[in-house]
């Protein structure tokens, strides 16, 4: 199980689940399997050059784009700041930074971008990718609270015929129930951002 801080939300808010504890809910009880990459190798894998790196998922209409230099506005800001998830949620990440996701979904283009995670379970070693959206107002612990966000995971396996993602589907972190559904598809990595190669989330 990886270990989490809880961090007690405001009064006004006790109706509705912490952000924090459901994010850490969410990676502990991500699924994990033989052959599942270990959070240092998931880091070297996504987080080890400037450029940051873009998994296409299997026909390519599906992508997401991981940087672990790039800051966007919860990165910088002083109460949240670059190690935010490492801090306040998960103590075993090993790596953060900000991602940008693009799929199709009925037929519609949809983009979501925030702050990832690589984290590493302790008694396991698997690395476990969380993807959680934020917004320009995300400048406080009590902004970030109040506010509900979707969520994604994804792990990488090294399948005998090659390598794969176990990819969750974007969910409400206020809806939370149970564990992610998670879907295994081929998928490629690339250097760089193969999503908005002139823009940073």
């Amino acid at each position: 199980m990886f270990p989490f801080v809880l961090i007690p939300r405001a009064t006004h808010l006790m109706s509705r689940p912490s952000v924090i504890l459901l994010i850490g809910l969410l990676v502990c009880s991500a699924p994990a399997a033989a052959e599942v990459l270990s959070g240092r190798e998931f880091q070297n894998l996504l987080a080890g050059g400037p450029e940051g790196t873009t998994i296409v998922f299997q026909g390519g209409t599906d992508k997401l784009f991981f940087s672990a230099t790039l800051k966007n506005k919860l990165r910088t800001s002083p109460e949240l700041g670059p190690d935010f998830i490492k801090q306040k949620i998960l103590r075993s990440t090993v790596a953060e930074g900000v991602f940008i996701s693009t799929s199709i979904e009925n037929g519609k283009p949809r983009m979501v971008s925030g702050i990832a995670g690589i984290a590493a379970d302790n008694d396991s070693g698997h690395g476990i990718l969380t993807l959680l959206q934020t917004f320009p107002d995300d400048t406080s612990l009590k902004a970030f609270e109040r506010r509900d966000r979707l969520y994604a995971v994804v792990i990488v396996e090294d399948a005998p015929s090659g390598v794969v993602c176990r990819k969750s589907q974007w969910e409400r972190l206020f809806a939370l129930k149970g564990d992610p559904k998670m879907a295994t598809v081929p998928c490629e990595f690339l250097v760089g951002n193969a999503i908005t190669p002139s823009a940073a989330p």
